[in-house]
């Protein structure tokens, strides 16, 4: 899936929280518990899994290569088809990317780095990125299943 570039966010309803992260290098570990705890709180329990690896993932590569502050935010979206989503957003005021692609086509087994990318396109139903004043925004976009 190519990751998507978003100039205006969908449609959002709440709920909708965020934080803002000190720059140290257990942010992951700090966005990881806010995210479960957030997901259990909203009872979408079966998605803490999947949504925890996803924002370590962003939030890592967030402190790696953009600039702090750091902020992650989780936003529940009801969209035109009546179907919802939990979006995941991470943000900091580098640039991003220069719009190229964002990791390489098939992740080295050999590597340390370069498969992150690559589990948030695995996992999210999309995902992209946005431009904003001061800054930028990755994004994920996970379906909640019918009845959560």
């Amino acid at each position: 899936m190519t990751p998507l570039t978003c100039e205006t966010p969908p449609d959002i309803a709440q709920p909708e929280l965020g934080w803002l992260l000190a720059a140290t290098t257990t942010c992951p570990a700090v966005a990881r518990r806010q995210v479960a705890e957030q997901l259990h709180a909203w009872n979408l329990k079966p998605l803490i899994s999947d949504v925890v690896l996803i924002v370590s993932e962003l939030v890592t590569n967030a402190i790696s290569h953009g600039c702090r502050p750091t902020r992650h935010s989780l936003r529940l979206i009801s969209r035109p088809d009546r179907t919802k989503r939990l979006r995941v957003e991470v943000g900091d005021r580098g640039g991003g990317w220069d719009g190229l692609a964002p990791c390489s086509p098939v992740p080295d087994g050999d590597r340390c780095h370069g498969r992150g990318l690559h589990l948030v396109d695995a996992l999210a139903a999309e995902w992209g990125r946005q431009v904003v004043n001061g800054g930028h925004i990755v994004w994920a976009e996970i379906d909640i299943p019918v009845g959560m």
